[in-house]
């Protein structure tokens, strides 16, 4: 059989959005390979960032020694002719290799103009590798699975669905120190909103939101300084007095927010998947989310729907909406059915 080899470099990087779906799959695959007889290793860029996963049994680790762009055009090709191993890219990681299958999550900046020019570009170029060289396409909603396929010419029965997960949470305790950085928000007296504060998440929507209803909080988590959205956008950000910014929060201070806020509000005008509805859900905080993208496909009848370019909305009222209860979304979407699809994926590539 064939070695199979995953790319891990973005394991090197924080633990957010798809490094958590690789994180989350490479350490739950790990014990279901245990006698199988299958060779899987995982390759990262050794360059001196350290690999945030605990210690693997089945999984062979293996550093390679590169600068950053000549990792994926230069020398982990080279492995993989060396060791005629198959190609497993788990992290929208394209490489031109026949020998291959790509997870891509989301083609965004194919579709909107968020990201420089040469960054479209060089995605696009991406996105044409990932058609032309690998075997099979596999994405995080069917949503994108047709885009991608309208997008790239890529055929629907070459692209397959691999769902992402809530489980990371279950074990993590909730860390009350979070509020300590937030005076003036009252536990179930918030509405909370979580992510990379980027473009396409939308957070203008929840600015614009909240300057309508001056008596409600808004707590708005994210990675990004506000000074990413530029100087008029952080003004105006920062001129918002009912919302409160932690920056980036850690497990524990997230879950901690999910568990006690009045709402979780989720305003992404694009989305591949959009795992913190689904975090949310699994900690019991109702959800509202924008009526956009894969959203309505993946929550169904267990969230509740705003127009994301309607800032007057009414939160009571959207809130006092009925939902389905959250247990067969949460059963549908699981790291545990995630990582089993994986190991089955894997043997067929070990014997392509």
């Amino acid at each position: 059989m064939n070695p199979i080899v995953i790319n891990g470099t973005v394991l090197c990087d924080p633990i957010t959005g798809i490094p958590r779906f690789v994180y989350e799959v490479v350490t739950r695959l790990d014990p279901l390979l245990e006698g199988t007889g299958l060779d899987v290793r995982l390759c990262y860029r050794d360059d001196g960032r350290p690999l945030h996963l605990p210690e693997l049994k089945n999984i062979k680790i293996v550093p390679l020694k590169a600068i950053k762009y000549s990792y994926n055009l230069v020398v982990l090709p080279r492995y993989l002719r060396k060791h005629h191993a198959f190609y497993v890219g788990l992290a929208s990681d394209m490489l031109m290799t026949r020998r291959s299958v790509v997870v891509l999550h989301d083609i965004r900046p194919l579709v909107m103009k968020t990201d420089r020019a040469f960054f479209r570009f060089k995605f696009w170029f991406h996105c044409l590798s990932t058609k032309w060289f690998a075997r099979r396409v596999f994405t995080v909603s069917d949503n994108q699975r047709h885009l991608i396929s309208e997008r790239l010419g890529i055929p629907l029965d070459k692209i397959g669905v691999t769902y992402n997960g809530w489980e990371h949470l279950q074990n993590v305790q909730p860390d009350m120190t979070v509020f300590d950085k937030l005076p003036g928000v009252k536990k179930k007296e918030y509405y909370y909103a979580l992510g990379s504060l980027a473009g396409h998440k939308n957070f203008k929507w929840v600015r614009e939101v909240a300057a309508r209803n001056p008596d409600k909080t808004f707590v708005v988590a994210g990675g990004k300084d506000l000074a990413a959205f530029g100087s008029a956008e952080a003004d105006a950000a920062q001129n918002t007095s009912n919302i409160f910014y932690p920056g980036y929060v850690t497990d524990g201070q997230n879950k901690a927010l999910m568990q006690n806020c009045k709402g979780f509000l989720h305003p992404a005008v694009f989305e591949g998947f959009g795992i913190p509805p689904l975090e949310a859900l699994s900690l019991g905080a109702p959800i509202a989310l924008a009526r956009a993208s894969c959203l309505p496909e993946l929550y169904g009848d267990t969230a509740r729907y705003f127009d994301p370019y309607d800032y007057d909305v009414d939160l009571d009222a959207l809130f006092a909406k009925p939902a389905a209860p959250p247990d067969k979304v949460l059963a549908k979407y699981s790291w545990e059915k995630t990582a089993r699809f994986w190991l089955d994926e894997i043997k067929k590539c070990a014997e392509a």
